[in-house]
């Protein structure tokens, strides 16, 4: 288990992973990209703080430059972490698209069968489509079972949505392991999606700002980011430059 840093967001510690639907032993392997991905963003997360802390600390620092060191560093830094998702999120999805074109063919090859026709043709006719197949899945019933999942729905007689649920309980019933899987890197790569977002929100934050004080009423009227301090220094570098 990763330490935890109570500056950062519990949602991107890289253990969040484990708890994930379909993360076992087995599929440990498969996600750890997830895994490295979080653990990156959290280490960064947590330099940047550091880094903060340090220049804030050095006396020979005004506050405005200990501000830009620390945005400097995260800066630097923000690249490699969001290449880490990117990669993770796209290498989750070619696998998850061939596990699923896999189970598909399988099932699909079945379905050409003769007999499929007229398996489709009598649950079409039939009343209670549902039960038929909560009756086949019960009793481990590939003819029928093939013949309608490997089919597109309409023939059958099933909404996309009825067809999508039995096809997934089907492979689950024949191939346990190819979905146990294809759920961990569904579960992964949704994680890592959602999630994202937050590395850039939590560098903001780890960066932070100075207080802007009104003069007058010595209250707080706004904060500085760095990209205020950085412009002011910039402009002031113009007028060094025009003048040197």
């Amino acid at each position: 288990m990763a330490d935890v840093d109570t500056r950062i967001t519990p949602a991107l510690h890289p253990d969040n992973i484990a708890s994930l639907d379909g993360y076992n032993d087995s599929t440990a392997p498969l996600v750890a990209d997830a895994t490295e991905a979080l653990t990156a963003a959290y280490g960064y997360l947590g330099s940047i703080h550091d880094v903060r802390a340090a220049a804030f600390a050095d006396p020979t620092m005004t506050p405005e430059a200990a501000l830009l060191k620390a945005d400097d560093h995260a800066q630097a830094k923000l690249a490699g972490v969001t290449r880490k998702f990117d990669a993770a999120v796209a290498r989750f999805g070619t696998t998850i698209a061939s596990l699923e074109a896999d189970l598909s063919a399988s099932v699909k090859e079945q379905a050409g069968r003769a007999v499929s026709g007229e398996v489709r043709a009598l649950m079409q006719k039939s009343n209670d489509r549902v039960g038929l197949m909560e009756k086949a899945l019960a009793e481990g019933d590939d003819e029928v079972l093939s013949a309608v999942l490997g089919a597109p729905p309409m023939l059958s007689g099933l909404t996309k949505e009825i067809h999508a649920v039995f096809l997934r309980k089907y492979n689950e019933q024949r191939k346990p392991e190819t979905m146990q899987r294809l759920r961990a890197l569904t579960s992964a790569k949704t994680y890592l999606e959602q999630q994202g977002g937050l590395v850039l929100n939590e560098m903001v934050k780890a960066v932070g700002g100075l207080p802007v004080i009104d003069e007058r009423t010595g209250k707080v009227i706004r904060e500085d980011g760095p990209q205020a301090i950085r412009a002011k220094r910039d402009a002031s570098a113009k007028v060094y430059a025009k003048h040197a």
